[in-house]
């Protein structure tokens, strides 16, 4: 996908979401956690696997922390470069700057000595284009967990106000496939992270524990580490990544009859959306990313009136 035609888009994309605060301002505001995890290449039939099982955990433990609408997972073949720019667009319009936002990346990752990619069916996305639509997402509270093998390279670029770094490695340098996604999932999944036993893990746990368990794992196998954790800015000790029980409802469709038909418009817009993206390779690119525009647009709308129904999910 040319370059210029998607940053057109994301300036229409940021007038609309400019348009849709405004008509959304009298709402009650209140704030909420949302997931977006994307497992990339595996590159080896045991890597796919192992990053397929590890994208699976997570994703587990998000919808038990959160509503599993405010959870996205990108896998497989559906882990492209249109559906990463797509989804984080998402979380730019959904977001509000009082919620949290985790992503996690998965896979591997590549670096030159100058630019970081993330190794995606058909093209990469390079560091600097996740850096700003990172960027781009209005939440004030951000988790961003880059698991792959060079990570360490984007520890400086990525750094942001409210925005705490998490990678598997200490440098671009350390190319190696990674264990950290594996520990990092165990770290959330399992009560032992929990070290104040509250029954929440924070990042700084969940970092710590899966520090550990990656520095154990290469002394039991008697071999030379080859990645090393980083874990730098934001509050880690106070971003609660993960809950060990339920959240609560995922979803307050038994609620009223309104609501519930909100969630079923919801689920056809996803749909919708699904449907274009297959259709990619058969539109116009400025006819695909207007339906594309439309449809976001119309999907945060519905999701913004929906959020205004629940109860606040716990944090």
């Amino acid at each position: 996908m040319a370059r210029a035609p998607v940053l057109g888009a994301l300036v229409s994309l940021r007038f609309a979401a400019a348009a849709l605060a405004a008509l959304g301002a009298a709402a009650p505001a209140h704030a909420e956690l949302y997931y977006l995890i994307v497992a990339g290449l595996g590159g080896e039939p045991a890597y796919e696997e192992q990053f397929g099982k590890d994208a699976a955990a997570l994703a587990a433990v998000a919808r038990r922390t959160t509503a599993a609408s405010r959870v996205m997972l990108l896998q497989g073949e559906g882990a492209t470069r249109e559906a990463v720019v797509t989804s984080l667009e998402s979380l730019r319009m959904r977001a509000k700057p009082a919620d949290s936002v985790v992503v996690m990346l998965l896979g591997h990752g590549s670096y030159d000595g100058e630019t970081y990619k993330l190794n995606l069916p058909g093209p990469d996305i390079d560091g600097d284009e996740l850096a700003k639509l990172l960027s781009d997402v209005p939440a004030r509270s951000q988790l961003v967990v880059n698991a792959t093998s060079a990570s360490g390279a984007i520890l400086e670029k990525w750094a942001a106000e409210g925005r705490t770094l998490i990678t598997a490695t200490r440098s671009g340098f350390e190319r190696n496939a990674t264990r950290f996604a594996q520990h990092f999932a165990a770290a959330l999944a399992e009560g032992s992270a929990d070290i104040n036993k509250n029954g929440a893990i924070t990042a700084q746990e969940a970092f710590d524990y899966a520090s550990r368990s990656v520095a154990d794992s290469f002394e039991k196998d008697g071999a030379l580490a080859t990645e090393h954790p980083q874990i730098a800015g934001g509050a880690p000790t106070r971003f609660t990544v993960a809950r060990l029980a339920a959240a609560g409802p995922a979803e307050p469709a038994a609620t009223s009859p309104a609501v519930a038909a909100l969630v079923a418009e919801r689920e056809k817009l996803d749909a919708e959306i699904e449907a274009l993206r297959a259709r990619r390779e058969s539109m116009p690119n400025d006819q695909y990313l207007a339906e594309l525009q439309r449809l976001l647009v119309a999907l945060a709308e519905v999701q913004g009136k929906i959020d205004a129904e629940q109860p606040r999910a716990p944090q």
